[in-house]
């Protein structure tokens, strides 16, 4: 009796091969729509990219038999957004309040684009916030 093994279809390289090639295409999409005058265009390549691309890499390994993350990539992923928060954090707390002050003395005035970063900002640290005490809470 012989007994035969099946392989699954898409391999961890495959799969990182196609999410992040269709993440290029449509970034380079995006960037060939707006060299040729065709920002609409490239946006709605980008977008249809950006979605597909996504959704695959969020579907994928729900739905392939194969194993295609680990708790390598998990550490990898926690400790990359780690990072990228205490940045952004270094960052915002030695600036902003310095554009307060500066602003409140009238040495400069605080533009509405940059006002949008300070919100989503901040928005951006209440929202992981709240989901660092889910997280820790269902523990």
């Amino acid at each position: 009796m012989t007994t035969s093994q099946t392989t699954p279809r898409l391999s961890r390289t495959t799969y990182q091969r196609v999410v992040y090639g269709i993440i290029a295409l449509a970034v380079i999409g995006l960037f060939v729509g707006i060299i040729v005058d065709r920002p609409l265009a490239g946006t709605a390549v980008y977008l249809v990219g950006a979605w597909v691309g996504g959704g695959f890499a969020f579907l994928a390994p729900r739905l392939s038999s194969a194993q295609l993350q680990d708790e390598r990539d998990d550490a990898l992923h926690n400790r990359a957004s780690g990072l990228l928060l205490k940045i952004v954090t270094v960052i915002t707390l030695a600036t902003v309040p310095a554009l307060y002050v500066l602003d409140a003395a009238d040495y400069l005035t605080i533009p509405g684009a940059l006002w949008g970063a300070i919100v989503t900002l901040s928005a951006l640290f209440i929202l992981y916030g709240v989901c660092y005490g889910l997280v820790k809470q269902r523990g």
